[in-house]
């Protein structure tokens, strides 16, 4: 369902055949283990079927804006989804944000807004108010603070945004995020394939060796220079770093300060790729992706949700992904072409390899 959804919304139909293969290794790449958090089965649901239902009820926005005809029984499937997806709170501020803004691009656009489109974003609207009011919900974070953070409800609203920056970065970097990598990988071979510029290569290159250094072959680095161990146990550490109490002291300033880099990094990369702040459909969807993670900071299960609540901001990286490969095979210069087969088998065997990883998951770890 996500990759219909993905290819539906962000692949334009002539291209789907040659672009979908790329987009399955690229699913591949998710680290479809992170579901056996609290147990597959409740994990699964309030996670993946979140993601795929939310994914799916986008559709419209991009039928609408196409100027494409909705059949007659695809809006009750549409709205279902919503509904159902609208459950999740981060899945449900995804298509808030989404359905309230782009009714507002279509106001400027074409002067007036499709009924759907209204009526989409009353059921959004309706399911973050039933969140926001919903006893249950309040008696359950009551439960969770006292259980997993008994210190959150002293934290500010700055707080809460450095926590959720700090603990996206710590966890991306602990867990060695592939989805992660490969994008930064990924913007790293467009840029330097396209700009001869210093500035641009190094803004591209710090996110890569970012997690480079500290997640993927830290092994390696820890034996040759092993206080780049010490930072990155003190980045990955689980606790609020920075508060009005502590802010004095510089060194806790240093985990926000790393992420704000990586991610700002990123986000300047993408624009650069797509060369323009107007349009630029992937660096909205990178931070909505991120926004998704950092919300997380305002919530008492912050670190004890762990690597299954950063599934939006993975599949979020994975289209970024697809959009780039989507501009990167515009160049048919023979140069370009052999940069793109090495990127294609980059990524299948990756892709490959990480599927393996996860049967070998399931197989090993059955009942």
């Amino acid at each position: 369902m996500p990759g219909y959804s993905i290819s539906r919304i962000f692949i334009k139909k002539e291209e789907r055949a040659q672009n979908n293969v790329m987009l399955l290794f690229m699913i591949l790449m998710y680290p479809f283990n992170a579901m056996n958090g609290s147990g597959w089965a409740t994990t699964t649901i309030v996670y993946m079927w979140s993601l795929a239902t939310c994914l799916f009820a986008l559709i419209p926005i991009r039928k609408i804006w196409d100027g494409e005809k909705i059949k007659y029984w695809e809006y009750p499937l549409y709205t279902i989804s919503l509904i159902f997806a609208g459950n999740q709170e981060q899945t449900c501020s995804i298509l808030c944000g989404s359905y309230i803004l782009f009714s507002i691009f279509m106001i400027i656009k074409n002067k007036k807004i499709h009924p759907y489109m209204i009526i989409q974003s009353l059921f959004a609207i309706a399911s973050i108010i039933f969140i926001l009011t919903c006893p249950g919900n309040y008696i359950r974070s009551q439960q969770e603070v006292g259980d997993l953070f008994k210190d959150f409800e002293m934290l500010s609203f700055l707080d809460k945004v450095s926590l959720g920056l700090t603990s996206t970065m710590g966890l991306i970097i602990k867990k060695r995020n592939l989805v992660y990598t490969m994008l930064s990988l990924l913007s790293v071979i467009y840029i330097f394939s396209n700009y001869k510029e210093k500035i641009f290569r190094v803004v591209a290159v710090i996110p890569f060796l970012s997690i480079l250094l500290l997640g993927i072959a830290a092994p390696i680095v820890n034996q040759v220079f092993p206080f780049f161990n010490s930072f990155r146990n003190f980045i990955v550490r689980e606790e609020i770093m920075l508060t009005a109490a502590n802010c004095n002291n510089l060194l806790n300033i240093v985990p926000v300060v790393f992420a704000c880099i990586n991610f700002i990094c990123l986000a300047l990369s993408i624009l650069l790729i797509f060369k323009n702040l107007k349009n630029n459909i992937a660096i909205l969807v990178f931070l909505v992706g991120l926004a998704s993670k950092i919300i997380i900071g305002f919530s008492p299960t912050v670190f004890s949700s762990v690597e299954r609540s950063t599934i939006f901001f993975e599949f979020s990286m994975i289209i970024v992904m697809l959009l780039i490969w989507q501009e990167l095979i515009k160049k048919t210069d023979k140069n370009d072409l052999k940069v793109q087969k090495l990127t294609r088998s980059i990524i299948e065997y990756t892709g490959v390899l990480q599927y393996i990883n996860i049967l070998l998951c399931v197989l090993l770890t059955q009942k």
